[in-house]
């Protein structure tokens, strides 16, 4: 290997992982003692008074330009503070995504240490789309997506399911861990909720009739450009007010450079073996993309703790791709061309009530109803030149995937004191009814002669399916011992069914018929949260989480014999996992610190492309053994004056996995080493000035299955810096510099990438590894008009 690849950041990571949790703890430390200590008596009341004015200078708070413990809705479904949940969980709030001008998934998340969200730009997928979310090893659709609680399509082979544009979001929250009690069935890993924004948000004062704001940025790295405007509207006065929001943002971008890329192969160096004329291993295929979001929101709050809600989305994106790449002379054609384009729909239309009832027996009611069709197309035209016939030929393909869901949720909370317990439940009914469709279509047009043939169900076909979930679901808060004790028990019983609906070209495979497959699951949770002495807590969960396998897992169907074959799999068990977790906290008044070490058992993980037994062709879905995966998450913030202040977070994992029961046990790719984030903030209100140094620092992998075959990333360490400039009240202005030092680096989640003899050719030409190197230096220049 060439140094590139086996330098490592080790020493450099733990010193500066060192020193920064010094720093922390002892500034901890002495804000504790400010907060504990009580003065010895003085009998001289002069001395008395100086020493009562110093401590109260002591302890007096600092005003703090950051909000350090902010609340949470997803992890408990009602309001909590972060640090009073018996979890790990993190909100990325409207002003952190507005300061890095975050447009796409992969921005959001950037500095979220454990959570990984996969590039795909192979030769299948070329639309440099984003895998999902992995939080604690587990990924694709082992992560719920949700907007506003509602669901988002899940995804398929060489597919995605990157469909959420950030720029209208009041927060996003990652609850890592099992959340199927409150949130459903398929957060294994965790859930990701994002927020969008609501009128109010954008009001000033109470009586204002209208705000808003108009923003616009540029990025240097793929040449994108993306203007947003926003209206909110208060249509009536009084106690009952009418509101209404208008939000649209557009983005217009090119594929991103990978100035720090080389035009090699394989990590050791081996000749890029694309054709001349073909992209180089180190770019991107020539691409444009247009996204365009609109939010409308009309809200009615018929008195003080009423409020009715009507919500309407729109996104979409089209991502065209000159895929040059793929240019090539065999034996039998000359490739010439071959145009791509995806196209990407999101609506949802919904209506929700949140009433505080306050009723002895019910205090509150939150109900949602929504409707949501979402669908990528694909569309490919590639040109040949046959050999030795000189015809020209014309493939055209065509694949639709869409999954449109038809969404309730009722939520009830009430509270009642049994002796000196005090309790809060939050019950309800969470159901979903979903169609999945798929097709495929390819047409072969000989332009020469003028024949035509056409064949449908290719591709990695699966049968249509309808799915219906049905769950009822339990949590009661209780609070003992004058509050300093909480318990959470919590409970769902699920209820899912799953019916094939074969199209046209669809393969039965005898003795693998699709069939309709039913379950009943019941899941429980408990978490305890106890405050031990002063600012200090510590808190313990247990999680349960229950998958079914996608409509693809269960009905994937092609027959590409004499090469291969998909084999459907109706035996197929579903995903379950067992999470333990515990965790040391302080909250204090200038800063706060989580400390917490989990471990997830995870259980029957399917796993694609598997041989069937006894055949040298069958490829098949099938349940691993299990997958083991344990680490240790931190975090914490510190205010050291009102200009400046400091916050870090840090994660590392580790990882195992049987394939069959017996089997051995070997490395786990989905767990990420230690990767620390550091950042220093100063603010300056007096002429508008904010100024962030992050530092991202990412220990070397060292474990993976197969050193021979599968890729080790080295560790690196990256700096970025975020300004804004307030230049006089309502226009601000913002520049960000991303990787300042211009590091070469490849991310910890291309931990197992294909080397060695994995590396074939095949991998070689359609996805080298150096298209998964980090980006080089960039910068991204905003302009933002409050009103």
């Amino acid at each position: 290997m060439s140094p590139s690849y086996t330098c490592r950041f080790t020493p450099g990571l733990l010193a500066g992982t060192a020193i920064a949790l010094c720093l922390t703890l002892g500034a901890f430390s002495k804000t504790v003692w400010a907060q504990e200590a009580e003065p010895a008596a003085i009998d001289d009341e002069q001395e008395k008074s100086e020493a009562n004015e110093e401590t109260e200078a002591s302890t007096k708070p600092i005003s703090p330009a950051y909000k350090f413990t902010p609340v949470t809705v997803t992890a408990t479904r009602n309001e909590r503070s972060l640090l009073d949940t018996a979890g790990n969980i993190t909100r990325i709030t409207s002003d952190d995504l507005d300061k890095r001008m975050d447009n796409t998934i992969a921005e959001t998340f950037r500095y979220e240490p454990g959570i990984v969200v996969p590039r795909q730009v192979s030769g299948a997928d070329p639309f440099d789309s984003n895998g999902g979310i992995q939080i604690r090893g587990a990924g694709g659709n082992r992560t719920q997506i949700i907007v506003d609680g509602s669901r988002t399509l899940e995804g398929i082979t060489d597919n995605t399911r990157d469909v959420v544009d950030t720029s209208n979001m009041k927060a996003v929250e990652i609850v890592r861990g099992p959340t199927s009690v409150l949130w459903g069935s398929d957060g294994l890993g965790g859930v990701v909720n994002f927020i969008t924004k609501d009128p109010v948000d954008y009001f000033k004062d109470a009586d204002d009739m209208v705000a808003g704001n108009a923003s616009a940025h540029y990025s240097s790295l793929d040449n994108s450009y993306v203007e947003s405007v926003t209206g909110a509207f208060r249509l009536t006065t009084g106690p009952n007010p009418l509101e209404a929001l208008f939000t649209f943002t557009r983005r217009d971008a090119e594929e991103p450079e990978l100035s720090n890329a080389r035009n090699v192969a394989t990590p050791d160096g081996t000749t890029c073996p694309r054709d001349p004329a073909a992209t180089p291993c180190n770019e991107f295929d020539p691409r444009d993309i247009t996204s365009n979001n609109l939010l409308t929101k009309l809200v009615w709050s018929p008195s003080a703790n009423n409020q009715l809600r009507l919500t309407g989305e729109y996104f979409t994106r089209e991502t065209t791709v000159d895929q040059n790449s793929s240019r090539e002379t065999t034996a039998t054609y000359t490739q010439t061309g071959y145009r791509r384009v995806q196209d990407i729909q999101r609506w949802r239309i919904a209506l929700d009530q949140d009433w505080q009832v306050g009723l002895p027996w019910l205090d509150a009611l939150k109900w949602q109803l929504s409707y949501s069709p979402q669908e990528i197309k694909h569309r490919g035209d590639r040109r040949r030149i046959l050999l030795p016939s000189n015809d020209d030929q014309q493939l055209l393909y065509t694949l639709d995937y869409s999954e449109t869901f038809y969404e309730a949720d009722i939520q009830l909370n009430s509270s009642f004191n049994i002796g000196a317990s005090s309790h809060a439940l939050t019950y309800g009914f969470d159901g979903d009814y979903a169609e999945t469709e798929y097709f495929r279509r390819d047409i072969t047009n000989n332009l020469t002669t003028g024949t035509s043939t056409t064949a449908v169900a290719g591709g990695f076909n699966f049968a249509d399916a309808e799915t219906t979930r049905a769950d009822i679901y339990v949590q009661d808060e209780i609070g003992l011992f004058g509050e300093r004790l909480t318990l959470t028990p919590g409970a769902r019983l699920s209820t899912y069914k799953i019916t094939p609906d074969p199209g046209p070209g669809y393969q039965i495979v005898p003795g693998a018929e699709p069939r309709e497959m039913e379950e009943t699951d019941l899941q429980l949770k408990f978490g305890a949260i106890y405050d031990v002495w002063g600012p200090y807590s510590v808190y313990g969960a247990y999680g349960e989480g229950f998958k079914m396998p996608t409509a693809q897992q269960l009905y994937q169907s092609l027959n590409s014999l004499p090469f291969f074959a998909l084999v459907p799999n109706p035996n197929l068990r579903p995903e379950s996992v067992k999470n333990y977790e515990a965790g040391l906290r302080g909250s204090f008044e200038r800063g706060y610190f989580s400390i917490n070490y989990f471990k997830a058992d995870y259980e029957d993980f399917i796993q694609n492309f598997v041989p069937v037994a006894g055949s040298a062709t069958d490829l098949t879905y099938a349940n691993l053994s299990r997958v083991n995966v344990w680490g240790i998450e931190a975090s914490g913030g510190y205010q050291f004056t009102p200009n400046w202040r400091t916050n870090f977070s840090a994660a590392h994992m580790r990882g195992s996995q049987q394939v069959t029961a017996g089997a051995q046990e070997t490395t786990f790719n989905g767990a990420p080493p230690l990767n620390v984030v550091i950042g220093l903030n100063y603010v300056e209100p007096a002429y508008g000035l904010d100024i962030e140094l992050v530092s991202t620092l990412q220990k070397a992998t060292t474990r993976v299955e197969d050193r021979a075959t599968d890729f080790a990333p080295s560790g690196y360490a990256i700096l970025d810096l975020l300004t804004s400039w307030e230049v006089v009240p309502g226009v601000k202005l913002r520049a960000d510099a991303y990787n300042l030092l211009d590091q070469r680096y490849f991310a910890a989640g291309n931990a197992g990438f294909p080397i060695g003899t994995d590396a074939t050719l095949a991998v070689q030409r359609l996805n080298p590894i150096e298209l998964q190197v980090g980006y080089g230096r960039f910068v991204k220049v905003g302009l933002e008009l409050t009103f």
